[in-house]
């Protein structure tokens, strides 16, 4: 999910694309189409629990979801993920 660049860490198109399925889910409900319900986190936390469904506990799932925040986020805010936040067993 998570591809080392010479720019840093960046998203795979695996995980682009599982976001945009949730995405499309998401929207067709219209709790969740509601500005104020467009929060990134609720995308990626339905596209990891589509990914690892019945693997990762949910405490594993919210390090994943902040994780995948921070790098999808740290291009637009002007920084790059903390060294080593990308690293160890995390199945990204």
């Amino acid at each position: 999910m998570i591809a080392i660049t010479s720019g840093g860490p960046r998203t795979t198109a695996r995980w682009q694309a599982a976001v945009l399925r949730a995405i499309s889910e998401l929207m067709q409900s219209s709790d969740t189409a509601r500005e104020e319900n467009q929060d990134l986190r609720i995308p990626f936390a339905k596209a990891l629990h589509n990914l690892y469904a019945g693997q990762k506990s949910d405490a594993e799932l919210t390090e994943m979801v902040l994780l995948m925040l921070e790098v999808e986020t740290a291009p637009f805010i002007g920084k790059e993920p903390q060294p080593g936040a990308v690293s160890g067993d995390n199945d990204l």
